[in-house]
């Protein structure tokens, strides 16, 4: 009998499975695409077992049986419960690894709750390499559910750089997929900051892709360590394989998006967290899309000097990246109240540390700091954050006003400045809307003299 099982044995699917049999537990394997399964038999031996039935699947787990699904989100799922439901037990474990809706996510537990089996929806960060070699994972769900399954999964996880597994409970319910819906939110703001700060590198310092390289190499040695920036270095050195020049020239200048960062976006805007770096950055897509692709562009006079701009824009880069993972756990923190979670933040972060496509040298700063300060308000409110912020901010103003001089859109950077100008400012006119609101609505206000609510019969002329 194998000790695990996994449903869908595409890229993902099957590299997991094998990550699963290297660290020596056995595994069977199933797919409704038969080719799938004759390709998965080509590594077959004592440890790895394809099978070609639902029944077949089922039959060759030990029980309780730990299943992990890895296959498209959506329908497919609830298909898939479907299938399994009429042949498992009570106590079997089931695992949505795929990225899921978390409200799909709750609806499935609840319901799979109701058949005495336990659900959990678990995120999967690192892509192919990832889920061979070590991925970040994030499961939430049924805590007693996740202690049976836990050896396998630190097992297969990455490890950071002091050996400790990316991988451990999130929480409740659909709370997994939840913040493994904020990692990817991150991830599309951290990524639209880079691409600001290397579209102001070629238009204002005219670095050659090569030079660019170089540098974010460079970064990627010291406080800007991650795996975005080392993969942007690798990008801007790549050759095409058609033509003489670089492949990042030749593709076009339109961004795909699949509907994570949507979702984190619509998700912050029912709970009020103000997630302006990941909202830009989705707005910047949907941008890529609308914009029209006349030709024309203007840059700066090539003979001014900016003597600081490399180090400037090497600031402004860490000091974004940081409002971007700030903005994601003030999202984490609101909605572990809204839904009752308890999310473990310094767990989070260290999930995050390596295998994920987020990892940095940053969430270990992170981690750290809510391990010594607790359940921050804001990560900005900590120490060390605070000092980056001191020590970065006028550097970033100045980014800024030299893109505004050379015309290039900066959304994200500029959102991360108005973010921390804005949440250390006690005086921001947020009074003038809400007597605009009392004025046209009667919506009351507060004020900041007495306690109470109030209304004003406001004086209309005739």
């Amino acid at each position: 009998m194998q000790q695990f099982g996994v449903i869908g044995l595409s890229v993902m699917g099957k590299n997991l499975a094998l990550n699963i049999r290297h660290h020596g537990f056995s595994v069977a394997g199933y797919s409704i695409d038969k080719p799938e399964v004759d390709a998965f038999a080509k590594y077959q031996d004592d440890k790895l077992k394809p099978t070609y039935s639902w029944q077949e699947f089922v039959d060759s787990l030990e029980k309780p049986r730990k299943i992990l699904i890895q296959i498209m989100a959506g329908k497919p799922v609830d298909e898939t419960l479907k299938k399994l439901l009429p042949l498992l037990d009570a106590g079997d474990i089931l695992i949505d690894g795929g990225n899921s809706n978390f409200h799909d996510t709750a609806r499935r537990y609840h319901e799979m709750e109701q058949h005495g089996i336990h659900f959990i929806g678990m995120g999967v960060s690192g892509g192919e390499q990832g889920a061979l070699n070590g991925p970040a994972l994030m499961p939430g769900g049924d805590e007693a559910a996740y202690r049976e399954v836990a050896p396998i999964l630190e097992a297969i996880a990455a490890k950071t750089d002091d050996g400790r597994p990316c991988v451990s409970y999130i929480g409740p319910e659909s709370s997994g997929h939840y913040v493994k819906m904020v990692h990817n939110g991150i991830e599309y703001g951290i990524m639209e900051v880079i691409c600001e700060i290397y579209d102001i590198m070629r238009k204002v310092g005219d670095y050659s892709n090569k030079q660019m390289s170089m540098m974010f190499d460079l970064w990627n040695q010291g406080d800007l360590h991650s795996y975005l920036v080392e993969i942007t270095a690798k990008v801007l050195k790549q050759k095409d394989n058609l033509t003489s020049g670089d492949i990042v020239d030749k593709i076009l200048n339109v961004a795909s998006y699949k509907g994570t960062g949507n979702w984190m976006l619509e998700d912050a805007i029912r709970l009020g967290t103000p997630i302006s770096v990941t909202a830009e950055a989705v707005l910047s897509r949907f941008m890529s899309k609308a914009s029209f692709k006349d030709g024309r562009e203007y840059r700066l006079d090539s003979t001014i000097a900016f003597p600081k701009l490399a180090e400037d824009l090497e600031a402004s880069l860490l000091l974004a990246q940081a409002v971007s993972y700030a903005q994601g756990f003030d999202q984490l923190r609101m909605a572990a109240a809204q839904y009752n979670w308890q999310l473990h933040y310094p767990a989070i972060a260290q999930n995050w540390e390596a295998g994920c496509i987020i990892r940095s040298l940053t969430l270990q700063k992170i981690e750290q700091t809510y391990r010594d300060e607790g359940n921050l308000a804001n990560l900005f409110k900590a120490p060390v954050f605070r000092k980056l912020m001191n020590n970065n901010l006028q550097a970033l103003r100045e980014v800024l006003q030299i893109a505004l001089q050379a015309h290039i859109p900066t959304p994200a950077l500029s959102a991360a400045r108005n973010y921390l100008d804005s949440i250390f400012n006690p005086s921001l006119p947020a009074n003038l809307l809400q007597a605009q609101r009392d004025y046209f609505g009667a919506h009351t206000y507060q004020r900041n003299d007495r306690p109470g609510t109030f209304h004003t019969e406001w004086y209309h002329e005739a």
